[in-house]
C-alpha cells in the first residue's frame, strides 16, 4: 500500500542547535579529551615506571630485590588499567529480529524516504523487537574512538500496534533526528570511556584476587599486596570521581540531544505527532506487560495466540472502561481553535533533578515541540501499513515470541474470546466504583472481625447505596494526595528536585524547612480518606453479612470464610514482600562500598532470617488452611499445600549466606505467586457471593441453594497494616558514604584522599621515570 508522505519543506532552523546544545557539547568533549589524556598518561606513566625499575634492578647496584618489588609492582599497576581498554560492547539482537528490504521493501522505502526528508544517513540494520520502543544502537569498541559506528534501527511492534502512521513516523524521525547528530559522535565517545570506566571501577577479576590472596600472606610479603591494593582504590576512586564530571556534562547534552531530535520530528510530521504518541506510550506498555501475563498464564494451560498483538489492542480497550478514562491511550481531540495552546501533559511539583535525567519529561518535550507551532494534517491510519503483509509478519513473530516456552500448546482460536471473559471478573465491575483496583481493603484490619462492626439499620435500603458515586470521588483524591505526599518526600530525601529550584505547592512556594509539615498535612488528609474508605468497607461486609444471616443455609459462615482466606492470603503477601524489601536494603547498604565487613554479614543474615520466618510460617499453614470447593475449582487445585512445593529451605547463616542468596528468590516466587493467585480468588469469590446474596433479599422470590462447606484460614497469622512495615536504611552510614562518595562532602573527601595517596605513588615512582 502506498504510503504518502510529503518532502519536508520546512526551515532548517527548527531542527538546529541551540545554545544550550553547543555549550554543553564543548563542556562533554574538553571533560571526556582531559579523562583520555589522564587515563592514558597514568597508564603510560606506570609502565614506564615498571620498566624503570626493573632495568635498574638488573643493573646489580645492591637494591635489585627492592627495584624488582617497586617494578613489578608498577606492572601490575599498569596492566590493571591498560586491560579495561579492550573490550567489544555488542549492540546487536539477534539474527532471528532482524529484517532486510527484501523482506519489507515497504518499510524500508518509508525508512529510506523518511531519512531522506531528516537529512539523516540510512539505518545500517533494521532489527524488530517485540516491545514499546524504537531506538537506535551500534556496535563498540575502542576502535570507534577513532571510526564511526555504523547505527542500526530497532523498531518494537508492540509499539506499532498502538501508533497511526503520523505517530509512528513522528517517532521514527526523533530516531532518525540522532541518526544525523553530529554530537552523537560524542555520546558514543563518552559511551565508549564508560565501559572503560566500568571496567576499571566495577569490575573485580583475576588481578584483584591475586592481590587479596598476596595481602593474607606473612606480613614480609602481605605489605606488597596491601600497598598495591591501596594505590588501585586510589585509582579507581579519582577515576570514577574525574568521570563522574564526563557523565554530569554528557547527560546535560543527552537532554539537548533529545530536545534537538524532537524537532527533527516536529520538521516532518508537525508539532502534535509526536506528542501523540508520547501520550499513548504508558498506556501501550502497562497493557503489554499485562498482555505477556496473560499469554503465560494460557501457555501454562496449552492454549497460546496466533497473533499477540490484537490482544494488546483489546487489554488497552477494556483498561480505558475499567479506569474510566476515555483518553486513556487514546489521544484528545484536538481544539479547531488555538491548537499551539493545547496541552496534553502537565508538570509535576518536582522531578529527578534535571542534569542526572538523560530524557527530558514530557511537559517538557511538548513545550519544545510547540515553541514554534507547526501545524500538519495527521494521517490516522494504523502503523501497521508501512509493512508488506502485516498479518503474516504479526503471526510470525508470534511464534517466536511463542517459541521461549519450553511447552506444547495448541493455538486457541477463541483467546480474544477469553480476554474479554477475563475482564467480566467481578472486581473489575464499573458498579464497584474503582475499590477494588489496585487498593488491598483488608489491609487496614488487624483481624477480619473488624469488618462487622457497623449497625444495619435497613438492610435493603442499605443494600442499594453501597457504592456511591462519591466513593470514586475519594479514590482519586487519594491517589492525588498520596502522588503529592510521595513527591515531596522524594524533594525531602534528594531524589528528586524542582524543575527550577522552586518547590511549588497547591499554589505556593515552600522552603525545604516547610516539607516535613507539608508531608504531615498531607499524611493527615490521606489518613482521613482511608478512614472514610475503611468504614465504608466495613458497611459493606456488614451489610452483606446480615443478607447472609437472612438468607440462612450456610451462606454466613461461608461467606466470613472467603473473607478470613482473604485477610490471610493479602497478610502474609504483604508480610513476605515486606521482609524481601528489607532484605534488599539492607543488601544494598552493605555491599554499597563492594566489600561486606564481618559486621554487615551479620546484619544481612539477621535480615535473611526475617525471610525465612515469614516463609516458614506460609508453609507451616499450609496443611492447615481448608479451602471450599469453588475456591479449589477456580484455582484448579486439589487443596492449600498442593500450590508449594516441599519445604526444603534453610535459616540463612554466615557460612552460607552466598548460596542462600542465590536461591531464596525462587522459594519468594513460588509463595507469593501462591498467595496472589489466592488473594484474587478468595476476592472474586466473596465479591461474586456477596452480589448473589444482595439479589436473593432484594428479588425476595428467588432462593440461593445450601452454601458450600465453608473455608478455613488458620486463627494466628503475621500480619501488616499500613505504618507497621519494617523500616527501612534511607541513607548509608559515614564510611560507606565515603567509599561510595555518596554526596558532595564525601565525595570531596574521597577524591582528596585518593588523589594524595596517588599523588605519592606518582612521587615514589617518579625516581624511575625521570632518573
Amino acid at each position: 500500500m502506498e504510503i504518502n508522505s510529503p518532502i519536508n519543506t520546512l526551515p532548517s532552523e527548527i531542527s538546529g542547535l541551540n545554545q544550550a546544545h553547543k555549550r554543553n557539547l564543548w563542556l562533554t568533549v574538553i571533560g571526556l579529551v582531559l579523562f583520555v589524556l589522564v587515563y592514558l598518561a597514568l597508564s603510560g606513566w606506570f609502565a614506564w615506571a615498571s620498566y624503570s625499575f626493573i632495568h635498574h634492578g638488573l643493573g646489580g647496584n645492591g637494591l635489585e630485590l627492592y627495584s624488582w618489588i617497586a617494578g613489578i609492582g608498577s606492572g601490575l599497576i599498569s596492566l590493571f588499567m591498560i586491560k579495561a581498554l579492550f573490550f567489544v560492547k555488542k549492540g546487536n539482537m539477534g539474527d532471528e529480529y532482524e529484517i532486510t528490504e527484501k523482506d519489507q521493501p515497504q518499510l524500508f522505502q518509508f525508512l529510506h524516504q523518511l531519512a531522506d526528508e531528516t537529512g539523516a544517513p540510512r539505518p545500517h540494520r533494521v532489527f524488530l523487537s517485540p516491545q514499546v520502543n524504537a531506538c537506535v544502537f551500534y556496535d563498540l569498541s575502542m576502535l570507534n574512538f577513532f571510526f564511526p559506528s555504523k547505527k542500526n534501527l530497532e523498531i518494537g511492534l508492540a509499539l506499532v500496534n498502538v501508533l497511526s502512521i503520523s505517530e509512528l513516523k513522528a517517532v521514527l524521525a526523533h530516531e532518525f533526528g540522532h541518526f544525523a547528530q553530529k554530537s552523537m559522535a560524542v555520546g558514543n565517545w563518552v559511551y565508549i570511556a564508560q565501559q572503560i570506566a566500568a571496567h576499571l571501577i566495577a569490575r573485580r577479576d583475576a588481578l584483584d584476587d591475586f592481590l587479596r590472596s598476596v595481602s593474607r600472606f606473612d606480613i614480609r610479603v602481605a605489605w606488597i599486596g596491601w600497598i598495591l591494593r591501596l594505590v588501585i582504590w586510589s585509582l579507581r576512586s579519582a577515576m570514577e570521581s574525574f568521570f563522574n564530571l564526563v557523565v554530569l556534562a554528557q547527560r546535560a547534552l543527552s537532554r539537548e540531544m533529545e530536545f534537538q531530535a524532537d524537532l527533527v520530528a516536529v520538521s516532518v510530521t508537525g508539532s502534535d505527532a509526536l506528542i501523540h504518541a508520547l501520550h499513548k506510550l504508558q498506556a501501550a506498555d502497562e497493557a503489554w506487560e499485562t498482555t505477556q501475563g496473560f499469554i503465560v498464564d494460557h501457555i501454562r494451560m496449552g492454549k497460546g495466540a496466533k497473533d499477540i498483538f490484537p490482544i494488546h489492542s483489546k487489554i488497552i480497550d477494556h483498561s480505558r472502561k475499567i479506569w474510566n478514562n476515555p483518553h486513556y491511550g487514546k489521544v484528545p481531540e484536538l481544539p479547531s481553535e488555538n491548537p499551539e495552546k493545547h496541552r496534553i501533559f502537565t508538570s509535576e511539583i518536582a522531578q529527578p533533578p534535571r542534569m542526572w535525567a538523560t530524557h527530558p519529561y514530557n511537559h517538557e518535550r511538548e513545550a519544545n515541540a510547540k515553541k514554534r507551532y507547526v501545524p500538519k494534517s495527521l494521517d490516522d491510519r494504523s502503523g501497521w501499513l508501512i509493512f508488506d503483509d502485516a498479518d503474516s509478519l504479526r503471526e510470525k513473530f508470534t511464534e517466536r515470541i511463542l517459541s521461549n516456552f519450553k511447552t506444547d500448546f495448541n493455538h486457541d482460536p477463541e483467546i480474544l474470546t477469553s480476554v474479554d471473559e477475563y475482564y467480566k471478573k467481578e472486581y473489575l465491575n464499573s458498579d464497584y466504583k474503582g475499590v477494588y483496583l489496585g487498593i488491598s481493603f483488608v489491609r487496614y484490619a488487624s483481624s477480619p472481625k473488624e469488618f462487622y462492626a457497623y449497625q444495619v439499620s435497613s438492610l435493603k435500603e442499605e443494600l442499594d447505596n453501597l457504592y456511591p458515586q462519591s466513593l470514586s470521588e475519594q479514590l482519586e483524591k487519594l491517589r492525588s494526595l498520596e502522588k503529592e505526599k510521595n513527591l515531596l518526600i522524594g524533594v525531602k530525601e534528594g531524589f528528586y528536585a524542582p524543575s527550577d529550584g522552586v518547590i511549588r505547592f497547591r499554589g505556593e512556594e515552600l522552603k525545604k524547612r516547610e516539607l516535613p509539615s507539608a508531608i504531615k498535612s498531607l499524611e493527615e488528609e490521606c489518613k482521613k480518606i482511608q478512614t472514610i474508605l475503611f468504614e465504608q468497607d466495613k458497611k459493606c461486609r456488614s451489610v452483606h453479612k446480615k443478607a447472609s444471616e437472612e438468607v440462612g443455609m450456610g451462606w454466613p459462615e461461608y461467606l466470613s470464610g472467603l473473607l478470613e482466606i482473604h485477610h490471610y492470603a493479602d497478610h502474609s503477601m504483604a508480610n513476605l514482600e515486606d521482609s524481601r524489601a528489607l532484605l534488599n536494603n539492607v543488601y544494598t547498604v552493605v555491599t554499597a562500598d563492594r566489600h561486606v565487613s564481618h559486621s554487615e554479614l551479620v546484619r544481612l543474615v539477621v535480615a535473611g532470617n526475617q525471610v525465612f520466618d515469614a516463609l516458614e510460617e506460609i508453609h507451616k499453614h499450609k496443611e492447615n488452611i481448608i479451602l471450599d470447593a469453588e475456591l479449589q475449582k477456580y484455582l484448579e487445585l486439589k487443596n492449600w499445600s498442593s500450590a508449594f512445593s516441599k519445604f526444603e529451605f534453610t535459616r540463612a547463616t554466615e557460612d552460607n549466606m552466598q548460596k542462600w542468596l542465590e536461591v531464596v528468590d525462587s522459594w519468594i516466587d513460588e509463595a507469593l505467586s501462591a498467595l496472589s493467585a489466592l488473594k484474587h480468588a478468595s476476592l472474586e469469590r466473596l465479591l461474586i457471593t456477596e452480589s448473589k446474596l444482595a439479589e436473593t433479599i432484594r428479588n425476595g422470590r428467588s432462593k440461593l441453594e445450601q452454601a458450600p462447606q465453608p473455608s478455613k484460614a488458620v486463627t494466628e497469622y503475621s500480619t501488616l497494616t499500613p505504618g507497621k512495615e519494617r523500616e527501612l536504611q534511607k541513607r548509608l552510614d559515614l564510611w560507606d558514604r565515603f567509599q561510595t562518595a555518596d554526596g558532595l562532602v564525601p565525595g570531596l573527601l574521597r577524591f582528596a584522599v585518593a588523589t594524595g595517596i596517588l599523588s605519592a605513588a606518582l612521587y615514589f615512582t617518579s625516581f624511575a621515570v625521570l632518573r
